[in-house]
């Protein structure tokens, strides 16, 4: 074969050149079209709907993004409840970046629902503390409360023989509801028709959401003019109003988090790194508008995130305690063998579940009644009845080791966490669809049947309450958070179009999240060979009599 020329090796070289240059200038040319197509990016911009004021401070955020960073908006307004449905159905993906500016109550419960959501900022407002604020009770000074102070209103309350009418903007609200509730509730006002007395465990106030979706400050005006006995507001609307003679403002003692700037989970780095970057860039007064002086970064607002794990700790709970009564296997009030009742109570204790022990000095109902006999020396037979639902009982049949103790109580705890039905309450905030907070191991599909009871409380601690009659409801939905339930069933509102469901109410909806049935190949398997062994058992004891029916052998 021939080498090549030298003249032609020479001749190639300009050529190989020119093709460098212009992969260079491709190269060039693409590193500087790749960052303004990040410019070009569109994000939804979410802002829940509060006031006016707060609409311009979202705008300002904004023009300063675009005119910093490049970043362009698509924006919406929205209410608390769209707010969160946005949030917890947001695909970052294939949506595209979500940035978000919630009240504090809005952001967690999109949390508790399912959002993916990371906190990136939180507002600096001109007060001090400034990046926390306080719900302020407002009454007219002329109602006769002599002073500004929490304990003058509840006596107050008390002493009005008529229930005060409280109004509200929502109940996503922080400052409008949300907090005003929590203190309501620690001290026993709830929502009913009264009247009140002196003799009452409860004080009765109206809870109510005028319709047409009023903000905090005309919310204030009803006030004023006579037409509600007292609302809630936060710092900056009381600043409003600060000068009014007519107005008392009484400070709730559980600060808040300002407003939050989210971001979904999903969305390009790159737009996280710069909208972090434009919050940490910005100078006192950038946004300067209402409330909102400017953003500041969330890592670096202790109080901020303080006040924010505080408010989940509140407002997330978790399910009442849900006694339990023991008996022996004779039933009324006998008690078991007295190891057997030793290991139940060691079991109810050990498993860190709901369940607890009825205490008939202390609790006024139980929710579960246990029987429990022995099937033998190392076998236990437990049937578990739920009386208010009208459930078949659930019996378990429980093997363990002889003359061991610590072995029963094992499996009876086992039990306890992994195959007993649970009771869980509707979430009362959620006036749209009946859903139930999922903190259980097993999935409940669409379709599946449940039991519900409505349940008037005198007194959660001890279990005092009136249980109705049980109806029958269904899953509509479920994954890891939440199960949502089908409305038929529960009470509507006089609109028709939300669910009467009030926190600050007596009234709750509980519902037996009913386990499922295995239905696994291992589990249909089991089923198949335990048939089969029954079967083959049958034949051999009947072939067994057969032969033995024949008699002696002849001599």
């Amino acid at each position: 074969m021939s080498r090549p020329s030298a003249a032609s090796l020479s001749a190639g070289q300009p050529c190989r050149r020119a093709v460098r240059r212009g992969l260079g200038v491709a190269l060039v040319v693409l590193a500087l079209l790749l960052p303004a197509a990040a410019a070009e990016a569109t994000l939804t911009f979410a802002g829940v709907a509060v006031d006016a004021e707060t609409a311009r401070a979202d705008e300002r955020l904004r023009e300063y993004l675009r005119a910093r960073d490049g970043l362009r908006f698509d924006p919406r307004d929205l209410d608390h409840g769209a707010a969160v449905d946005l949030l917890v159905g947001w695909d970052a993906r294939r949506q595209g970046p979500l940035l978000a500016r919630v009240t504090p109550f809005v952001y967690l419960a999109a949390e508790m629902l399912g959002a993916n959501l990371e906190v990136v900022a939180t507002a600096v407002s001109p007060r001090g503390p400034d990046s926390t604020r306080l719900s302020h009770l407002v009454v007219r000074r002329g109602a006769g409360l002599p002073t500004a102070d929490p304990e003058a209103l509840l006596r107050w309350l008390r002493a009005r023989p008529e229930p005060a009418r409280f109004v509200y903007p929502h109940k996503f609200s922080t400052s409008g509801y949300v907090l005003p509730a929590a203190f309501f509730q620690r001290a026993g006002v709830v929502t009913g028709p009264g009247p009140n007395g002196p003799e009452q465990r409860h004080t009765f106030i109206r809870a109510e959401q005028p319709s047409g979706g009023r903000s905090p400050a005309e919310l204030v005006a009803l006030v004023r003019e006579g037409r509600a006995e007292f609302t809630a507001v936060w710092d900056a609307v009381r600043a409003r109003f600060a000068d009014d003679p007519e107005l008392l403002f009484i400070p709730l003692p559980f600060p808040a988090p300002n407003d939050l700037l989210v971001l979904a989970s999903g969305a390009d780095r790159s737009v996280r790194d710069r909208i972090t970057a434009g919050v940490r860039a910005m100078r006192a007064g950038e946004i300067g508008v209402g409330d909102t002086l400017r953003w500041q970064d969330f890592n670096a607002a202790p109080e901020a995130r303080r006040a924010l794990a505080t408010l989940r700790r509140q407002t997330r709970g978790g399910p009442p305690a849900v006694p339990i009564r023991i008996r022996g296997p004779a039933g009324g009030d006998l008690p078991p063998d007295p190891v057997l009742l030793e290991a139940a109570r060691q079991a109810v204790l050990l498993a860190g579940t709901e369940f607890t022990l009825y205490d008939e000095d202390f609790h006024k109902h139980f929710d579960v009644l246990w029987t429990l006999r022995r099937a033998h020396d190392d076998a236990v037979v437990l049937t578990s009845e739920y009386p208010d639902f009208g459930l078949p009982p659930q019996e378990f049949h429980l093997s363990h080791r002889r003359d061991d103790p610590e072995s029963l109580v094992a499996r009876l705890e086992d039990c306890l966490a992994n195959r007993m039905h649970r009771l869980r309450e509707v979430w009362s905030f959620d006036d749209r669809t009946p859903t139930v907070l999922r903190d259980v191991r097993f999935a409940l599909p669409p379709g599946t049947r449940l039991p519900a009871v409505r349940v008037v409380w005198n007194d959660p601690a001890n279990n005092d309450r009136a249980v109705g009659s049980p109806f029958v409801t269904e899953v509509a939905a479920g994954d890891f958070h939440a199960f949502r339930l089908k409305a038929e069933g529960f009470p509507r509102r006089g609109d028709g179009a939300r669910l009467d469901l009030d926190p600050l109410g007596s009234t709750a909806y509980r519902v037996a999240l009913v386990r499922p049935v295995p239905d696994t190949f291992l589990f249909r398997l089991g089923t198949s060979l335990v048939l089969v062994l029954a079967v083959l058992a049958a034949v051999l004891a009947l072939w067994t009599l057969v032969r033995g029916s024949g008699g002696a052998p002849r001599r």
